[in-house]
């Protein structure tokens, strides 16, 4: 894992803006998609899986999110934690989806209110270095992984390994 000092510099590069998140993350066509889970969830396996099925590697770990100067929230690669995984590795993409992923068949995609997956979000501790910063930039940070909740349609999925994932995702 990543230095707390690098992510907590990297989150406080972009608050209010954005946050550096405890996901993985892939694009195809310009869209990013972005999964949460608890350590060991899955997002890794997923984004190597979708990484070999012509999606593009954004980042594995930490990802960051952020609204541009343009206004468009994009998924970014953090620091050095873009995984070297010999497929396609792209420097970022404009967030299209977020997904929660459970281990576990029968795939299945459903989707969440923004009010569940905030709850989610933060249950999961998201939020990379969220306790190394102050009290107002944590304000900062939840106000904006709330405002991308009400922002971007956010999915539970599940998946087994037979699981082919363009159909769960797509």
């Amino acid at each position: 894992m990543m230095d707390r000092f690098i992510l907590r510099a990297q989150l406080r590069a972009v608050l209010p803006e954005g946050v550096v998140l405890h996901a993985s993350s892939v694009a195809q066509n310009d869209s990013a998609s972005i999964f949460l889970a608890m350590s060991g969830g899955g997002k890794s396996t997923i984004m190597g899986r979708l990484a070999r099925e012509r999606y593009g590697a954004i980042a594995d770990d930490s990802v960051v999110i952020a609204r541009g100067t343009d206004g468009v929230v994009r998924s970014l690669p953090c620091g050095s934690m873009k995984q070297n995984m010999g497929t396609e590795k792209i420097d970022g993409a404009v967030l299209k989806t977020i997904y929660f992923v459970e281990k576990g068949s029968p795939g299945f995609r459903y989707r969440i209110s923004p009010e569940y997956a905030f709850y989610r979000a933060v249950n999961l501790s998201s939020i990379m270095a969220f306790g190394n910063i102050q009290p107002e930039e944590q304000k900062q940070a939840v106000s904006f992984l709330r405002e991308l909740f009400r922002s971007f349609p956010a999915y539970m999925i599940r998946y087994g390994l037979q699981e082919e994932l363009r159909t769960i995702i797509s």
